[in-house]
């Protein structure tokens, strides 16, 4: 028998340390759709404070290059989206060291990590 998975990521499971990051540091790429009800479903939890940390924390890709860091959000597309109508001014977040190269290989020329 299986024991229900909790607060689980794919990227930051491993990852222990837990950080309040703000809202305006996170750079968003790429566009998703969403399903409405689970924004809305995710900004009740957030509301009720008994219920808000039931919400995994996001992976936020952590690039530090040439003394500066970066914060970049590929998923986690409801839970941010829950919480910027909110007008949280921080969000949950396990941080995931990333190269520059990766950030690269996604954005390709729009990536401010350009050789």
């Amino acid at each position: 028998m299986t024991e229900p998975v909790d607060n689980f990521s794919i990227h930051g499971n491993s990852i222990k340390e837990v950080y309040d990051i703000p809202m305006s540091a996170i750079n968003r790429p790429f566009q998703s759709a969403l399903d409405r009800s689970k924004v809305d479903e995710m900004k009740q939890k957030l509301n009720d404070p008994d219920h808000d940390l039931e919400l995994t924390p996001i992976d936020v890709h952590h690039v530090h290059y040439k003394d500066e860091d970066y914060y970049f959000l590929m998923g986690a597309c409801h839970r941010y989206t829950a919480h910027k109508e909110l007008d949280k001014s921080t969000i949950r977040a396990k941080l995931i060291k990333t190269p520059p190269s990766v950030i690269n290989t996604y954005l390709g020329a729009s990536s401010p990590f350009k050789s």
